[in-house]
């Protein structure tokens, strides 16, 4: 069984442009928008993602080989969250800063998915769902940072076990987005939705494969917020040839 950093020890840097009025009323394109996915660095503390608007990844993948049946997401999402309700004129309280509640999230087939696949999509109602987040945002243009559960660990397993997906990345799904909050002056408001692919593979991330425990470096540590995903990772296999990701490695 993988092992990943604890969600607990994840670190936002949140860019937050300091604006000081006038609530939107349902969503206007362009006033509260997903810029796009951000890249997580592995931190002295743990998964860190910085603010970087040029920094981005336009495509993720997931294994779905190795997601823990015990962890809290099979795939994270970072978007990148900016708020461009316009700028109160008088200083004071700002009545367009967005209180973040929460994200949309829906799960559908996007190109070389199989029909179990697809037969799975449309079957779950794991597919389409609401995840929880606080944070504020300033208007004006300000930035913000979150990490989005983006896929249900039980609807990862249920593709695996039922969903004819391939080793490779030859199937891709598509996780529409949408950020939700309220403004200081009271108006609910919803993000532009965020359209991300994300391909789905059977063992393709899994690189160097040891007994535990690992004499060095692994060459391929993962991705540092969720082994499941985006980044080649090396692994062990413990005693009872369970695979270990990223792997043990021996005290010098």
């Amino acid at each position: 069984m993988n092992q990943r950093p604890p969600l607990r020890r994840l670190i936002l840097l949140a860019a937050l442009t300091f604006t000081p009025s006038l609530a939107a009323c349902g969503r206007v394109p362009g006033q509260f928008e997903i810029i796009n996915d951000q890249v997580p660095v592995a931190g002295a503390t743990g998964c860190m993602v910085p603010v970087n608007p040029i920094l981005y990844q336009g495509v993720g993948r997931l294994d779905l080989e190795l997601v823990q049946s015990d962890a809290q997401s099979a795939y994270l999402l970072f978007p990148l969250l900016e708020n461009n309700l316009p700028r109160p004129q008088s200083s004071g309280v700002d009545s367009n800063q967005i209180q973040m509640n929460g994200f949309n999230i829906d799960i559908t087939s996007l190109a070389g998915t199989t029909p179990e696949t697809a037969s799975v999509l449309d079957g779950s109602p794991m597919a389409h769902f609401r995840t929880t987040w606080s944070g504020a945002i300033g208007s004006g243009g300000a930035q913000l940072n979150a990490i989005v559960d983006a896929f249900p660990v039980a609807l990862a397993g249920q593709l695996f076990n039922q969903g004819n997906v391939a080793p490779g990345p030859t199937a891709t799904l598509n996780l529409r987005v949408q950020a939700l909050g309220t403004t200081t002056g009271g108006t609910d408001i919803q993000s532009d939705p965020f359209d991300f692919p994300l391909e789905i593979c059977v063992g393709c991330l899994i690189g160097n494969v040891q007994s535990c425990p690992f004499t060095g470096t692994p060459a391929n540590p993962g991705n540092p917020c969720n082994s499941a995903q985006d980044d080649p990772v090396d692994c062990c296999t413990d005693a009872a040839g369970a695979l270990i990701c990223p792997p043990a490695v021996a005290s010098k």
